[in-house]
């Protein structure tokens, strides 16, 4: 029984070791990641109005071929 607790706190201060050094190693990835995604967030809201210009031209083009094409059938 000595021996199975004894092996219990060796299991515990691994697992309380593990971890400790997971969370020193993943709050500075995780930290990056958000300034990465904050990044991504406004260069895509820059690049939105630019996208919206042009969906509207090629759906102003494609109905106006839509037009053409309707007036060519007999």
């Amino acid at each position: 029984m000595q021996e199975l607790r004894g092996k219990l706190t060796e299991l515990r201060g691994e697992l309380e070791s593990f971890s400790t050094g997971v969370v020193t190693r993943v709050k500075p990835i995780r930290s990056e990641i958000e300034t990465l995604t904050g990044k991504l967030e406004s260069a895509l809201a820059t690049l939105r109005p630019e996208v919206e210009k042009v969906g509207g031209e090629l759906s102003r083009k494609i109905d106006a071929l839509d037009a053409e094409l309707a007036k060519m059938e007999p």
